[in-house]
């Protein structure tokens, strides 16, 4: 039993050495023109395909560093802009992006480039707490993609993106006047509120909006705003909880 034990771990070192052998040797870092582009480019397939995506990624870049203009250097870097959107290393997506779209504007791979660089600035919005400008890059980039590839088959998933972008933006924007209204300035908060409602058509946020305004209102004794903000409420948004409550804070100010 201890003999089988024993050969079974040797058989595994074996393996595992075995393994390291044929998955290439040489590091991203340890790549140099002796290497063919084709060669690189397997080593970054290799690391994709186990779920390596930043080593993917470092391998194919070096396409570019040795091979800079050649038809796999276009491959490269479409792949590395894959590879670091796929690990979560959206500023290095990006950077290889950059470089692609500079060198290759016109390749048929742009459009999936354009793709994964508008991707990440979206999916930062959920990692940077409080950063509008993730949020911003989100909107300009796809913006960009729906321009340039309008009939593309991601363009609802643009959209969606976008939206949430917006979203985003203008709930940053409320709360910042909430802010004002609890360091009690209202008359700051109540532009904020106002910027809001001229701005946005479309926004879950809207309903909230109009209630701290009519706060505002209410703070500074502009009662005549307070009750046609009111009003616009009732008829805008009857069902929702926020009119509820703003129609509480009017009774309970002794406008009704």
């Amino acid at each position: 039993m201890l003999f089988l034990f024993r050969s079974f771990k040797i058989f595994n070192i074996c393996s595992l050495l075995v393994l390291l052998s044929s998955c290439g040797n040489k590091l991203p870092s340890e790549i140099n023109e002796s290497n063919t582009p084709e060669e690189i480019i397997k080593l970054g397939d290799e690391a994709y395909q186990k779920g390596y995506f930043e080593r993917a990624g470092d391998y194919y870049m070096e396409v570019n560093t040795y091979f800079p203009y050649s038809v796999e250097d276009e491959l490269g870097l479409s792949k590395a802009v894959d590879a670091y959107y796929k690990a979560g290393k959206f500023e290095d997506s990006r950077l290889a992006s950059a470089k692609f779209l500079s060198l290759y504007p016109e390749s048929n791979r742009a459009q999936q480039v354009l793709y994964f660089r508008s991707k990440g600035y979206c999916d930062e919005i959920d990692i940077i707490e409080r950063d509008q400008a993730a949020a911003r890059d989100c909107i300009a980039s796809f913006s960009a993609f729906q321009r340039l590839y309008p009939k593309s088959s991601a363009k609802n998933e643009a959209q969606s993106n976008m939206s949430r972008a917006r979203e985003f933006l203008v709930g940053q924007q409320l709360n910042v006047g909430k802010y004002y209204l609890k360091r009690n300035n209202p008359t700051a908060a109540m532009r904020r509120f106002k910027k809001i409602k001229k701005t946005t058509k479309v926004s879950g946020f809207l309903p909230e909006t109009s209630y701290r305004l009519i706060e505002s209102f209410l703070i500074i004794g502009l009662l005549n705003e307070a009750l046609s903000e009111m009003k616009y409420m009732s008829k805008k948004f009857p069902a929702s909880e926020w009119t509820n409550k703003a129609s509480n804070l009017i009774g309970n100010s002794g406008l009704n």
